[in-house]
């Protein structure tokens, strides 16, 4: 069950880290780029834990 709820956590990391370069180059928004590093940070916490 431990090894599913990293291997999620990582996937969303991926995808968060997609969807940053998106946010950021293509609509230029820097608020929703704050608002997903912050979800990205704390996904990375509970992967680390």
């Amino acid at each position: 069950m431990i090894a599913n709820l990293l291997a999620d956590h990582e996937a969303l990391i991926r995808q968060l880290r997609t969807d940053l370069e998106t946010c950021a180059d293509k609509y230029r928004d820097i608020g929703t780029n704050d608002f997903l590093t912050g979800l990205m940070e704390k996904h990375e916490k509970m992967a680390w834990s």
